[in-house]
């Protein structure tokens, strides 16, 4: 049996969980994040900071248990990763937003999204009306899962 196998009990996927929880928060930091993708699921250093990015999804630079176990139960098995056009695409989305995320907060603030839209053939865009679309959370930021699904939105020819 997988970690990726749905039916994990919880009890084993929690026992992963907390070996790299090392300072107690109930929660994954971005840098214990990126070493548990790196030692228990092979993930290079470049792999492991975009999966960070993708697995914080609501953008506060911490993974809860339920949004860990979500994604090992969702089926997804590092298949970004493994299909290179879709990988290569993925860390051009991570350079974009990193670019535009001036105060390093892994989310876009209104002004930062402003910039983002201005850059890009979405010009026009109401900003209010496009953050209020974007912001499933209601935090009023823009975490890197919500712009991922923006970007669908996007020619691919934004990312070149």
């Amino acid at each position: 049996m997988s970690y990726f196998d749905p039916n994990t009990p919880d009890i084993v996927l929690k026992s992963l969980f907390m070996k790299y929880d090392t300072d107690g928060s109930g929660g994954l930091g971005a840098d214990e994040l990126k070493v548990l993708l790196k030692d228990d699921f092979g993930l290079t250093e470049d792999q492991a900071k975009t999966y960070a990015l993708v697995l914080d999804k609501d953008g506060n630079k911490n993974v809860t248990f339920d949004e860990f176990a979500a994604w090992l139960r969702s089926g997804e098995r590092f298949q970004t990763i493994h299909d290179k056009t879709r990988y290569f695409y993925l860390k051009k989305a991570v350079e974009l937003f990193n670019k535009f995320d001036a105060d390093g907060s892994h989310t876009l603030d209104h002004e930062e999204f402003r910039q983002v839209l201005a850059s890009t053939e979405a010009k026009s865009v109401n900003v209010e009306e496009a953050l209020k679309a974007l912001d499933s959370d209601g935090n009023g930021r823009i975490s890197f899962p919500e712009f991922l699904k923006w970007l669908n939105w996007v020619p691919a020819a934004t990312f070149e």
